[in-house]
């Protein structure tokens, strides 16, 4: 049977010969109070005793198996777990080219940001300054008419000085006028690019309209 506190209203079960023909006390587990109940069957238990109840647990809304189905997680796609793996792969081949090509390519980033050097030298992997082992020698340039106008002629070799293979650099060539002010500048390349210990590269170049130029300055630039 089951009973409720008049108090409360919580429920209780029990079983039908716990109360007896003539009722009994009973007290809520609950809030303690106390209450005659009724008999329903002809059972006979002392008037005096009084039993004490327990409420009756609310029926669960979510059976095992649903609450099963809430935790578990379905397995993950054989497809989504390849796209990932592609996906790293593809990252960690972009920073090894970066890795790279700043590492072979440290003469080329110091000349476009010198800054880096100091970066280089300090992960011991010091880079030398364009021109290192090579000397120019036999320099020369001079103006001439061409077409009406003033032509610039610039010629010159360059000697590995050093005891290993070396790469030329491209020249940079800067012309100046009064007062020894910047007109303008141009790069030229030297051949052959590779010159072996004691060799010579050659360069010549001839700019036209060359008013005002009073004197050549010539730089490795390293922009080969």
């Amino acid at each position: 049977m089951i009973i409720t506190c008049p108090a409360c209203d919580t429920r209780y079960t029990l079983a039908d010969s716990a109360v007896g023909p003539q009722g009994r006390k009973v007290r809520c587990a609950q809030c303690g109070h106390m209450w005659w109940q009724s008999p329903q069957d002809d059972s006979v238990l002392h008037p005096d005793a009084v039993t004490e109840f327990h409420p009756v647990p609310p029926p669960s809304s979510k059976t095992p198996s649903s609450k099963k189905k809430e935790t578990a997680k379905p397995p993950a796609e054989p497809g989504a777990r390849r796209r990932a793996l592609v996906g790293w792969g593809a990252f960690m081949a972009v920073l090894l080219a970066i890795a790279a090509a700043g590492y072979f390519g440290r003469a080329t980033v110091v000349r476009l940001w010198p800054p880096a050097a100091l970066f280089y030298e300090t992960v011991g992997l010091p880079v030398e300054p364009p021109g290192t082992g090579l000397q120019l020698q036999n320099v020369r340039s001079e103006q001439k008419a061409e077409d009406g106008k003033t032509a610039l002629l610039v010629e010159g070799q360059i000697v590995n000085t050093s005891e290993t293979l070396r790469t030329v650099p491209t020249l940079r060539v800067t012309a100046l006028g009064a007062d020894r002010q910047p007109l303008r500048n141009w790069t030229v390349e030297p051949v052959p690019p590779q010159i072996l210990p004691g060799e010579i590269a050659t360069f010549r170049d001839v700019q036209a309209d060359a008013a005002g130029v009073l004197e050549v300055m010539i730089t490795f630039d390293g922009g080969r």
